[in-house]
C-alpha cells in the first residue's frame, strides 16, 4: 500500500483557502494589479502532479488513480501536514505572474536562468502542463524571474518571455520535500489541563536514577484510588519509595510540556540501525502515557523516547513511527522527583478514618472516629468523648507534616522507636492504614518515613509541637498549629 493523502475538504474551505491564495498572488505592492498574467486558476484537487528539482533534489507529488490518493514522493502519510500540503498544492494551481518582461531586456546573468534556483513541471487533470524555470530574486521586490512554457502558454512569443512571479510561488519550489511533513510530534492539548488529559504516566531511561511513575486517580485502577484516599483529593499520585499526590503545578509544567511538541525531521523510514546511531538503543528518557485528549473519552497510548543531539536539542520518535524529530529542550526532559510529591506527606479527609493512633516516648494515644454523622464527628479516647472543634484543631496540626523539597534518596529504616508515629486507621477495610514515622536527622532536622520509605526531611520542631498539642487535646487547651 501506498502512502496516500485524500484530500477530504468541506467545498467552502476549499474555496476560502484558495480565495486567499489567490489575494496574496494578486496582491503585490511593488506592481500594478493591471499587469497581471494569469496561466492557470484550478484549485488543488485540480492537480495530478507537481515535480521539484532544486538545490536539495528531486521530488514528485502525484495522484494515484488506483489508490486514490496522493502520494507524497517517499514520505509516509503519517508525517504529512495536510493543512500545508494542500497549500502547496494550492499554489501550484494558481499559477501566475506579476508581470512579463519581453525578450531581449534582460541580461541572462541577471535573471540566474544559466544556474537555475529550481525546475518544476505541474500537471493538471485536464492535460495541461506547464514547465517553471525559477531564476533569482529581483533585488527590488522580492519576487523570483521565472520562465514559463508547456501545453498551458498560448503562443511561441508568451514562451520567450521571461516573468516575474510571486515570492510566495516561488519559494515553496525552493524548499525540500520536507516542507509538507508535519513539524508536531505530538498533538496540541484539546482539554483544559494536562492533567485531565495524560493519565497513567512513567519515566524511564539513563537520564533518571530511578524510574518515575504517575498514576490518575480517573478510572478503573482500584489501587490508585485507595491510594488516593492518603491525600482526600487528588488528581494523580506519585509513586517513589512510597506514594505521594502530584504537586499541580509542577505536574502542569511537567505534562503540559509533553503537549505540542514542535521539531525539525531528522530522518524517516529508518531502520533498527538508524535508530540506533542516533542513540535509540540506550534511550536518554522513554515517557510511556495514556492520553486522552478530548471530550469522547477514548485513551490512546504513547510511547515517547528521547536521545540526545547536538547544541542542547533532543532526538525524539513517537510509538511505531519510523522517523525521528529534532527537538528543542523541554521541561519533561528535566523532570525531577523531589518536585513531584506535594509538600504535604498525608492529608486523609477525617470523615475516611475510623481511628487515630499517636506515639510518642511517653506513650502511645489511640482516638476513636465515629463518623454516623460525617459533619459532626464524635471522637472519643479512653471511652471519653472528646471537644470535636479542638481535634480538628490536632488533626489540622498532625496533617500539616510537610518536606521542604530536600531529597535524601532512598533512606535504610533506622532500627528502634520513632521521635513520633502517627498511624491513620481507615474506614474501609481494603485500604491499609498510613504511618507517618519521625526518626533523628541532621541538626534541628527529623527523616520522614512514609509507610515505612525514608525519602525526606522536615523540621524537628514538629515533633515537639505534636507533642504539645497532644497533651493539651486531652486537657481540653488551646494547641498551637504552627511549627
Amino acid at each position: 500500500m501506498k502512502n496516500l493523502i485524500t484530500f477530504v475538504i468541506i467545498g467552502a474551505v476549499v474555496t476560502a483557502v484558495l480565495a486567499v491564495i489567490f489575494i496574496v498572488l494578486l496582491r503585490n505592492p511593488a506592481e500594478p494589479s493591471s499587469d497581471i498574467i494569469v496561466f492557470a486558476s484550478g484549485e488543488a484537487t485540480d492537480l495530478r502532479s507537481v515535480a521539484v528539482s532544486n538545490q536539495y533534489g528531486d521530488f514528485y507529488f502525484h495522484f494515484d488513480a488506483e489508490e486514490g490518493g496522493y502520494v507524497t514522493d517517499d514520505i509516509p502519510a503519517y508525517l504529512v501536514d495536510v493543512d500545508v500540503f494542500v497549500e502547496f498544492m494550492a499554489r501550484s494551481s494558481q499559477l501566475a505572474a506579476l508581470r512579463a518582461i519581453a525578450p531581449g531586456a534582460y541580461e541572462l546573468h541577471e535573471t540566474g536562468f544559466d544556474n537555475p534556483s529550481a525546475s518544476v513541471q505541474i500537471e493538471f487533470f485536464d492535460g495541461s502542463i506547464f514547465d517553471l524555470t525559477i531564476g533569482v530574486m529581483e533585488r527590488v521586490s522580492g519576487n523570483y524571474y521565472a520562465l514559463v512554457s508547456g501545453t498551458g502558454i498560448e503562443s511561441t512569443m508568451d514562451r520567450d518571455y521571461i516573468y516575474i512571479i510571486p515570492q510566495s510561488l516561488a519559494q515553496q519550489f525552493l524548499l525540500p520535500k520536507t516542507q509538507v511533513i508535519t513539524r508536531y510530534l505530538t498533538p496540541q492539548l484539546m482539554l483544559s489541563s494536562p492533567l485531565s488529559a495524560i493519565r497513567d504516566i512513567s519515566f524511564a531511561g539513563s537520564a533518571l536514577s530511578q524510574p518515575v511513575l504517575i498514576r490518575s486517580v480517573t478510572g478503573d485502577d482500584n489501587e490508585t484510588a485507595l491510594a488516593a484516599k492518603s491525600f482526600g483529593t487528588a488528581t494523580h499520585i506519585v509513586y517513589g519509595g512510597s506514594h505521594y499526590q502530584l504537586d499541580q503545578s509542577y505536574g502542569i509544567e511537567v505534562l503540559g510540556s509533553l503537549f505540542g511538541i514542535r521539531g525539525d525531521i531528522a530522518g524517516y523510514d529508518l531502520n533498527d540501525e538508524d535508530f540506533a546511531a542516533l542513540g535509540f538503543d540506550t534511550p536518554y528518557m522513554i515517557i510511556q502515557y495514556d492520553m486522552v485528549n478530548d471530550m469522547t473519552g477514548d485513551s490512546i497510548p504513547m510511547l515517547l523516547r528521547i536521545a540526545p543531539a547536538e547544541d542542547g536539542r533532543f532526538y525524539a520518535t513517537i510509538n511505531d513511527i519510523c522517523a525521528v524529530f529534532v527537538i528543542d529542550h523541554k521541561p519533561f526532559i528535566d523532570i525531577q522527583f523531589e518536585r513531584l510529591p506535594l509538600r504535604w506527606f498525608l492529608t486523609p479527609m477525617l470523615m475516611d478514618l475510623s481511628a487515630i493512633l499517636v506515639s510518642t516516648p511517653n506513650g502511645s494515644h489511640h482516638f476513636e472516629i465515629d463518623n454516623t454523622n460525617s459533619r459532626d464527628p464524635v471522637i472519643t479516647y479512653e471511652g471519653q468523648e472528646l471537644d470535636t472543634t479542638l481535634f480538628r484543631t490536632f488533626f489540622r496540626l498532625i496533617t500539616s507534616a510537610s518536606h521542604d523539597g530536600t531529597y535524601l534518596g532512598a533512606l535504610p529504616h533506622p532500627a528502634g522507636d520513632p521521635l513520633l508515629r502517627i498511624s491513620y486507621v481507615y474506614s474501609l477495610p481494603e485500604k491499609n492504614n498510613d504511618i507517618l514515622e519521625l526518626y533523628p536527622g541532621e541538626t534541628r532536622r527529623v527523616n520522614v518515613y512514609v509507610n515505612g520509605a525514608g525519602e525526606f526531611a522536615m523540621r524537628d520542631l514538629f515533633a515537639q509541637r505534636v507533642a504539645e498539642g497532644l497533651e493539651n487535646l486531652l486537657l481540653g487547651l488551646p494547641i498551637e498549629e504552627q511549627w
